[in-house]
């Protein structure tokens, strides 16, 4: 069994959720494969993919420069017992690999209960996650040994390039710096509304 970090809390869950006006995402694309593409001023500008399921769960994936961290977000609207900062172990199995194990955090995103986990960089972790991810057709969350989710994953590879492709645009604009919510692709030059610039 494989073993994740810590969950941190505090991330926004991105387009599919509401957010107040100040958190909302920066778009980097609105639909790749059926995921959105975006960029999250609230955690150092962290590029994420995220989708919502017709039973009313959400997953997400980003990088998170404010805890150098790559993170793994899932919720449902159903999960209402879940307390913010406690924490869960939980598995998580892309189609027919062997299951990553360890803690998740408890929190809400408005009214949307969530589980936050922390994959980490050390010793390839999060490639290795990141790549199977992006290849496997599904994922199947358990809790306490029992499913709790499975998830088709259809256009993840796709759609994790482009995050990629996102947080390596971001870096090298050096946009880990601005907190303030402004455009990272910004030039400087015309409105804020433009991230192209």
């Amino acid at each position: 069994m494989r073993t994740l970090i810590l969950a941190t809390l505090g991330v926004a869950l991105a387009a599919t959720l509401p957010a107040a006006a100040e958190d909302k995402p920066i778009t980097w694309k609105d639909d790749v494969g059926g995921w959105y593409i975006g960029v999250d001023t609230s955690i150092g500008n962290g590029c994420f993919m995220t989708a919502a399921y017709e039973a009313g769960t959400y997953l997400r994936v980003q990088f998170n420069p404010s805890s150098d961290n790559f993170q793994f977000i899932i919720g449902d609207e159903a999960w209402s017992s879940i307390e913010a900062g406690k924490l869960y172990n939980v598995g998580i199995a892309f189609g027919n690999r062997d299951p990553w194990t360890g803690d998740a955090e408890g929190g809400r995103l408005g009214e949307l209960p969530t589980l936050t986990v922390d994959v980490g960089f050390e010793k390839d972790k999060a490639a290795t996650f990141i790549d199977e991810f992006r290849r496997m057709t599904s994922v199947a969350v358990t809790y306490e040994s029992k499913e709790i989710a499975r998830l088709t994953l259809s256009g993840t590879n796709a759609a994790m390039s482009e995050v990629i492709n996102c947080q390596s645009a971001v870096n090298e604009a050096g946009a880990a710096a601005p907190a303030d919510g402004s455009d990272p692709f910004s030039s400087g030059q015309g409105t804020d509304s433009d991230p192209f610039n």
